[in-house]
């Protein structure tokens, strides 16, 4: 009698590990998967100036490169690309403008020693240094620019299945257009 109660005790206590073992693998990643965590880098605060005068730097070039589309556009008398490349030329704008207040921000925060607010306004600038990267693609594709998704030595090679039908199916003619009548099943029609 002890016996049958020690293995019962026993089976519940496996049964109970092996649950909580299959619970457990199911929030698990899969195996060969990787698992991304975001580490922010641990910059001084004359390096995060240093970088942010390069972000500066950056969206200013960007500016000047769609600025000179934008004239070519212009001469070129195509209304099109000029409005397109004068709506990114004012968001490129914004965001330099933005990025010039928010490194005085991160300037301040250097000199005053507050972490917290010297990483948040980092944070910022390396947003703005995306964000002016990005509507550089989109005036580039203003354009019609290549956009970098291709290399220009890109050969597209096709190969046909030599097992493909080769009667013309884009062609319909009346008898395949007409439904199947469904066969009588009922002896009163």
């Amino acid at each position: 009698m002890k016996r049958s109660v020690v293995q019962i005790s026993l089976g519940v206590l496996v049964i109970l590990g092996v649950s909580i073992g299959a619970a457990r693998a199911q929030n698990a990643p899969p195996s060969g998967t990787e698992v991304r965590t975001q580490r922010v880098a641990q910059l001084s605060g004359p390096d995060q100036l240093r970088e942010a005068g390069s972000v500066i730097d950056s969206i200013s070039s960007t500016r000047r490169m769609v600025s000179d589309l934008l004239d070519r556009a212009r001469q070129e008398r195509d209304i099109i690309k000029v409005n397109c490349l004068n709506d990114k030329l004012t968001q490129i704008d914004v965001t330099l403008r933005s990025s010039r207040e928010h490194q005085e921000l991160l300037q301040t925060a250097v000199t005053i020693n507050n972490d917290g607010q010297r990483n948040h306004e980092f944070q910022l600038m390396t947003i703005f240094r995306s964000r002016a990267q990005g509507l550089e693609g989109e005036a580039r594709a203003c354009i019609g620019e290549d956009t970098g998704t291709f290399d220009r030595d890109t050969r597209l090679t096709l190969i046909v299945d030599p097992n493909i039908a080769q009667q013309d199916t884009t062609t319909l003619t009346p008898d395949t257009l007409l439904p199947e009548r469904p066969l009588v099943t009922s002896p009163v029609l």
